[in-house]
């Protein structure tokens, strides 16, 4: 039994009459008939009576008719998903984000692509950079949004530039130095940081250090967290103070204030994904976020 001999007998049974079964199958009307008893013969049960003057289904052809009309929907829904999934329009597709991309590109980002690919089963996952490079390279996620080190272009990874910020200043509400609008460096060479575990974080944890060197100092590390949100509250706690992307202070926590640094200091969140990765909802999910990035 081919799928044409349930094409053949669903459009006798809702025609019922050879004649313009065949005209609607284009086909004659002979090779139709002949068909329809081969299918009889295979499955051991006549399917219709037949007549010079009228053709009927029999009961069990009515029953074969909704098993037989559930079998094309099926195998026609396969072709229509396939030929979508050809296109990147279904599948799966797992996002990884560093805490701070939350308050920044991202939400756009999420919210353009699940508009558009709605048949895309889409997860994402908070991770700190050091484990979605590791998430990337074994599969768990397809790509990442994140602040990388230096050199992981030649580590089997594509990185692409999507958001680019200042760097700020968060410090307690009743800090000394909360009135200026802008800070230099060299005023908090005295102060206790709050940071990211450098094997959290190691591209951003290496710049700031690097930032804070090349004004001649090296910050005194009080207390490491490994989200910038983790942070801003122990800055509310008034632990320390921290250099965090200027995206945080949409994290409204109370009893902190953010300032800007003088001089450029900014920060990259880069969206990260592997090499060889040939999915087409990956690559669907990369021009919605370069389009996104373009319109921001």
């Amino acid at each position: 039994m081919e799928l044409r001999h349930l094409k053949y007998f669903i459009a006798v049974a809702e025609e019922l009459h050879f004649g313009r079964a065949a005209k609607r199958l284009n086909i004659s009307q002979p090779p139709l008939s002949q068909q329809i008893i081969q299918l009889e013969k295979e499955i051991g049960v006549r399917l219709f009576n037949r007549t010079k003057r009228r053709v009927e289904i029999t009961p069990a052809g009515l029953v074969f008719l909704e098993e037989a009309s559930r079998i094309m929907d099926l195998s026609e829904d396969a072709v229509r998903r396939t030929i979508r999934a050809d296109k990147g329009e279904i599948g799966r597709l797992a996002v990884g984000y560093i805490g701070s991309a939350n308050y920044s590109v991202l939400p756009q980002i999420v919210r353009e692509f699940r508009k558009r690919f709605q048949d895309v089963d889409l997860s994402l996952a908070e991770l700190n950079t050091s484990n979605q490079i590791e998430a990337l390279r074994d599969g768990r996620i397809h790509v990442g949004f994140l602040r990388p080190p230096q050199g992981i272009q030649n580590e089997g990874l594509s990185l692409e530039p999507v958001f680019r910020e200042p760097l700020m200043v968060a410090m307690p509400q009743n800090h000394q130095i909360k009135g200026k609008t802008s800070i230099s460096l060299r005023m908090l060479a005295k102060e206790s940081f709050i940071m990211i575990p450098r094997q959290r974080g190691p591209g951003f944890f290496d710049y700031i250090i690097a930032l804070c060197q090349k004004e001649g100092f090296s910050p005194h590390i009080a207390l490491e967290a490994s989200q910038f949100h983790t942070i801003i509250g122990l800055v509310a706690a008034e632990i320390g103070i921290a250099i965090v992307p200027a995206s945080m202070q949409r994290s409204r926590f109370k009893g902190v204030v953010f300032r800007m640094i003088e001089g450029r200091a900014e920060t990259v969140l880069n969206m990260a994904w592997t090499n060889d990765n040939p999915s087409l909802v990956l690559h669907n999910f990369i021009s919605v976020t370069r389009e996104v990035v373009s319109s921001i």
